[in-house]
């Protein structure tokens, strides 16, 4: 008799150990997580490899080393799993070398505008051909030159007036 009721008591104090141990956990998971999704379509003349990067957390999609590759004018959806808040940003490049860049860049350290979306946000972007040089008339009435559009290199100076026109002066 007294060896059955401590066989029933240590069943039950070991059910009763496990069931507090499953409450415990459930109440320290891990961050909730959720779904960013980036649509991107290259519609420069050449392969692109894209990878995505954390601004929350030291963490990268697909993983260090590797990179998708966008080898065609389709558009491609990339869904990643990500945190609840995470603030995450796409970078391309022709080569590894980042001579030529969109977003953050491959290797995840170059500045970018509009290239970021937090967890649970989609965005879609098209990967163009690199810019060339060329001259905008901004609204602050400078005339800005350099690699990019006009609108962005107006972006500090009100926006761009292209009914003036601007031209490199020699």
């Amino acid at each position: 008799m007294w060896r059955r009721m401590a066989t029933i008591s240590f069943g039950f104090l070991l059910a009763a150990g496990v069931g507090a141990l499953l409450l415990a956990g459930a109440g320290t998971g891990s961050a909730d997580t959720g779904r960013a999704t980036f649509k991107l379509t290259n519609k420069a003349d050449y392969v692109v490899m894209v990878k995505f990067f954390s601004q929350t957390r030291n963490w990268q999609w697909p993983s260090p080393g590797k990179h998708y590759n966008l080898e065609d004018s389709d558009q491609h959806e990339f869904h990643l799993s990500c945190q609840s808040g995470e603030k995450i940003c796409y970078g391309g490049s022709e080569t590894a070398t980042d001579k030529t860049h969109w977003g953050v860049g491959y290797k995840g350290d170059k500045a970018c505008v509009g290239c970021c979306i937090t967890c649970g946000g989609t965005h879609s972007w098209n990967l163009t051909k690199a810019a060339s040089y060329t001259c905008a008339h901004c609204n602050d009435g400078s005339c800005q030159c350099g690699v990019g559009t006009p609108g962005g290199l107006c972006s500090a100076h009100r926006g761009n007036d292209p009914s003036i026109g601007c031209t490199q002066q020699q």
